[in-house]
């Protein structure tokens, strides 16, 4: 609120206060652009992530097509991508965009890796760096890049053992100086939620939730499952009609595809590229792994790129054997189509991001109505809602959704323009004692409702 387009060098060398990840371009710059342009206008920045989501789909295309010539598998590769439900939360989650930076830059860096490999050019090497180094400034789960440079190397074998430990060693030594820099500038959240467990059942448990949600499930699923993945029955009761249509055509579609896989191995499995677009998919979603407690469909938007092409894969390869194989293939799509379809409504009436941004605008519209203009350093005290339903004690009452919703003070300082407002609500932090409650021209009481 108060930075200029001046001001934005400093995001890239100061820490600024509150700061917890280092994301100067995708976070910092790139809401101060989207601010001064747009203010508070949330069409703009959801536009800007189907944008992204589109470019994304166009270097996916060019990236597989440019390892295998075959521009089959860059196509079916296109349609799953496209088809997934993890798109409806990156639109949704308006900071989705910083992952899916994050994955356009590195997909440019790969794009460009490749036609070095290819030509032997150094300006496509430079800028392939160049574009690393712009996505680091992203997401720092871009360090993962790293890995993806090391891969490229065995599927397109044009260089020597010597070349390819030559050629990855610049963007290694980026990789650890960007870490060394930022060290005192970012850090993990001390709470309980980001903390790393590097327990085997606990990363197992994480990587399959992972895995599922890129096959269409839904992010809410993980609430209604016990441990060893029982299913609760209330999620069979409150979402029978979800549960008949999807489980059934999931259990189909992955057998469909092992018995694919088996039976075409030796076609699937020449050139090496079902490896690395598996082995590309576990180096994208390892820095999530870690974190059981904090884990989200939106960071899947780079794991996603390569679980479409391992899919993309195996579909065109089945398409090119023989009418019975492209029957397979129809079915599959349709089914991932159905799947996706039907998680896409659920998400549309469950998601936490969809729920929270009606949440936001039914309280904002109060706001404006009943306080068109406060008071500077006014001091609101948000309530609960008597009538609001009891979801479960993770979820909270009325006052503690609108915590996360409005983001503490935040977004009332942005509403108002004015820094020196404090929020506080019933659930959370009550006001200190020593305030005068009384003094209506500071102290502004507001009950937590919402639209459902």
């Amino acid at each position: 609120m108060d930075k200029n387009i001046t001001d934005m060098p400093s995001f890239f060398t100061h820490q600024l206060e509150g700061q917890t990840f280092y994301r100067p371009l995708s976070r910092e710059t790139y809401n101060l652009i989207m601010y001064k342009l747009f203010g508070l206008n949330p069409i703009p920045f959801h536009i800007a992530n189907l944008l992204l989501i589109l470019v994304n789909l166009r270097l996916l295309f060019l990236f597989v097509k440019s390892l295998n010539s075959n521009s089959v598998v860059a196509y079916f590769t296109s349609i799953v991508y496209l088809l997934s439900s993890v798109h409806s939360i990156e639109l949704y989650y308006l900071a989705s965009v910083q992952t899916l930076l994050a994955a356009t830059f590195t997909l440019l860096s790969l794009l460009f890796y490749v036609k070095f490999l290819r030509e032997k050019t150094l300006n496509y090497y430079l800028t392939s760096i160049l574009f690393f180094l712009i996505a680091l400034f992203c997401h720092e789960s871009a360090i993962i890049l790293v890995g993806l440079i090391f891969l490229t190397n065995f599927v397109i074998q044009s260089n020597t053992l010597k070349e390819k430990i030559l050629s990855i060693i610049p963007f290694t030594i980026f990789a650890i100086l960007y870490f060394v820099s930022i060290w005192d500038m970012s850090s993990l959240p001390k709470q309980q939620v980001y903390q790393p467990v590097f327990q085997l059942k606990s990363i197992l448990n994480t990587f399959s939730w992972y895995v599922l949600w890129s096959f269409g499930l839904p992010e809410m699923l993980v609430d209604f499952v016990r441990p060893k993945f029982v299913l609760k029955e209330e999620f069979i009761i409150w979402y029978s009609y979800y549960a008949k249509i999807v489980f059934p055509l999931l259990l189909f579609v992955i057998s469909l595809l092992f018995m694919m896989i088996w039976s075409l191995k030796k076609i699937i499995f020449t050139g090496n590229f079902l490896i690395f677009f598996i082995t590309s998919f576990l180096i994208s979603i390892s820095p999530f792994i870690l974190f059981p407690q904090h884990k989200f469909i939106y960071y899947l938007s780079l794991p996603i790129i390569w679980f479409s092409s391992t899919l993309g894969l195996i579909l065109a390869v089945s398409w090119m054997v023989g009418n019975f194989y492209r029957a397979l293939t129809v079915s599959i799509l349709l089914s991932f189509l159905i799947i996706s379809y039907q998680t896409i409504t659920l998400n549309s009436k469950t998601h936490w991001a969809a729920k929270r941004a009606k949440a936001a605008e039914s309280l904002v519209k109060q706001l404006k109505l009943d306080y068109p203009s406060v008071p500077k350093g006014s001091i609101f005290y948000i309530t609960d809602d008597p009538n609001y339903p009891d979801i479960a004690r993770e979820w909270g009452t009325s006052s503690k959704q609108a915590f996360y919703i409005l983001s503490g003070s935040d977004a009332l300082q942005l509403l108002y323009k004015d820094p020196s407002i404090k929020v506080y609500y019933q659930a959370v932090e009550k006001p200190p004692e020593n305030l005068d409650l009384n003094n209506m021209a500071l102290m502004i009481s507001l009950t937590a409702r919402f639209p459902y």
